[in-house]
């Protein structure tokens, strides 16, 4: 089954999904299409995590709202000086609009990464990016 709308801070406030490729699907573009195909390529159901609704955004805290000052802290020194926080509240306008956020954990293969890049981008998803340890790369 997929991890619908998981709690991925459950070991403290995570910043990014690192080795990790997402995209957003907005409202009226929906993301089963990049499901089917991400099954059908081969990734097991535990390495999708997929947001969606409301719900999705409480869970996923993208911009850090409801983790404590220190992360808020972090949060607003990311969107100052990183070039991708507006990713973050794209992301969040994204879910709480009734879309969502999907994220394909490939552990830094760089063909998994590329080809889960190519489902999600294929299926219509939007950012599609990859979260490397120190870096981040739009795909």
């Amino acid at each position: 089954m997929l991890r619908i709308n998981p709690d991925p801070h459950t070991g403290g406030y995570v910043y990014v999904p690192t080795r990790a490729v997402t995209a957003r699907f907005p409202a009226g573009s929906p993301a089963d299409d990049a499901l089917k195909a991400l099954d059908a390529a081969g990734f097991g159901r535990e390495r999708v995590d997929v947001f969606t609704g409301e719900d999705g955004a409480r869970k996923l805290d993208a911009e850090g709202r409801h983790h404590g000052w220190w992360v808020r802290f972090r949060k607003t020194l990311e969107e100052t000086f990183a070039d991708d926080a507006d990713v973050f509240h794209r992301a969040d306008q994204t879910l709480r609009t009734g879309g969502t956020v999907v994220e394909v954990f490939t552990h830094g293969d760089k063909g998994l990464r590329a080809r889960a890049a190519e489902i999600l981008k294929t299926a219509g998803g939007q950012d599609v990016i990859y979260w490397g340890p120190l870096m981040t790369e739009y795909m």
